[in-house]
């Protein structure tokens, strides 16, 4: 609401001798089209309580004028950033990563409620006379014909067979898996991801949109902005690529303008809405896994802005108690040659974001930061080509295609659990 608007309410209320509480003042802020209500509601009261004095939230309710206080339902109270952590540069650094990967998988498989010996590869290799457990790390495909691997079970590299081209498909190097080998011929008949228990997923309220690859700078996005005036969502999630930098810098512009841009159209949005941020890699961020936030000094903009938060890419954040996982899988759909559905599940079954060393670019650092530890109850994932929209084990997982290709984006109905594609070009 402009300041002129501000006055001439503020002026008749005084003319009727009342005053608008802060409170209202607030929603009047965000919602200037509601101030006939308002202004009916002093005349209301000046007839029914002439002795009160301050026009209220309250006040509207009481006279049924139903202001329809357009407010948010969702809270942050907590955010995650995988982007910490201290950072290795050499190939042999690479290994203590890959170490730390291997421990931590195992500790989780360890910790399935059906619990299964396992044994080392050498000692099943030598002395084994019947089928066995073994747990180890996917080093590398090493025949697509004879489907054989190289796998580490942290004592050692071993070669060995694939049973099948179902399991050979299955398995995704820089993985970690247990493997049931046949000590015969050294195979592997059968294996299993990670996976997870069942999780509750706790019913919250709200409606959250979410876009990705808005690519502003070398696409037009003023029709999903205002698609969502008209949705009014209580969240926007920008799931990656909000900003074409490379396409400001061919143009000999810094792409600060670019997330000036994202700024100012955020800013025509209802304050109450929460607006969420993740980079991908075509922001000016660096293109390995994990990626920081936009920095300050190229979004300085969006940083003061009211209600915005710039996170990591993945990140994790908390939303009115319950966990939410925001992840832009650029690399992991492009480089997986399957169907985004099975990649998405894949993900979440060997508790990995980007397992395959070489075809995504990952920062090594002592600590993998890319495990999912902890499991959570909602996925939402950019970068991608196809809509993904499914639940397993429990975890709701979006994922958004492209939105300078599809020209679409999602929107979520927490509370009854359904999604919409919208259309908006």
């Amino acid at each position: 609401m402009s300041s002129n608007e501000i006055k001439e309410l503020i002026i008749t209320a005084l003319n009727e001798g009342f005053q608008i509480h802060p409170d209202l003042v607030k929603v009047l802020e965000d919602q200037p089209e509601l101030i006939p209500k308002v202004i009916e509601a002093i005349k209301k009261k000046k007839e029914c309580e002439p002795n009160n004095f301050t026009i209220t939230l309250k006040d509207i309710e009481s006279f049924g004028l139903n202001l329809e206080i357009d407010k948010t339902n969702l809270l942050i109270s907590d955010e995650r950033s995988l982007a910490d952590g201290v950072q290795v540069s050499t190939y042999e650094e690479l290994n203590i990563m890959l170490n730390d990967r291997f421990k931590r998988m195992k500790d989780l498989w360890l910790q399935r409620p059906t619990k299964t010996s396992l044994f080392g590869l050498n000692f099943i290799k030598t002395k084994g006379k019947e089928e066995m457990w073994s747990f180890a790390l996917i080093v590398q495909k090493i025949s697509n014909e004879n489907y054989e691997i190289l796998a580490d079970d942290g004592k050692g590299v071993f070669r060995l067979k694939i049973s099948n081209k179902r399991i050979y498909d299955e398995m995704i190097p820089g993985s970690c898996v247990a493997m049931k080998i046949n000590p015969a011929d050294f195979s592997v008949t059968d294996f299993e991801d990670i996976e997870f228990p069942e999780v509750k997923r706790k019913k919250i309220k709200g409606k959250i949109a979410l876009i990705s690859d808005l690519m502003i700078g070398s696409n037009k996005v003023e029709a999903f902005f205002n698609s969502l005036k008209a949705t009014k969502p209580d969240g926007v999630f920008l799931l990656g690529n909000a900003v074409d930098s490379l396409a400001y810098i061919k143009n000999g512009v810094s792409p600060m303008e670019g997330y000036r841009k994202v700024s100012e159209l955020l800013s025509e949005l209802p304050k109450r809405i929460i607006k969420v941020i993740i980079p991908g890699h075509a922001d000016s961020t660096g293109k390995a896994l994990p990626q920081k936030p936009v920095s300050y000094k190229v979004a300085k903009d969006l940083y003061s802005a009211q209600n915005v938060r710039l996170l990591s890419n993945p990140s994790y954040i908390t939303i009115n108690g319950s966990n939410f996982l925001l992840y832009n899988a650029y690399y992991a759909f492009k480089s997986s040659g399957m169907p985004e559905q099975y990649i998405v599940k894949k993900l979440l079954k060997i508790r990995h974001l980007a397992p395959a060393l070489g075809s995504v670019p990952i920062v090594p650092s002592v600590s993998d930061r890319l495990v999912i530890e902890d499991v959570p109850e909602y996925f939402f994932l950019g970068g991608g080509k196809e809509k993904v929209d499914l639940i397993y084990r429990g975890v709701w997982s979006i994922g958004v295609p492209r939105f300078k290709e599809c020209g679409c984006y999602a929107f979520i109905n927490l509370d009854k659990e359904n999604t919409e594609w919208i259309q908006v070009h």
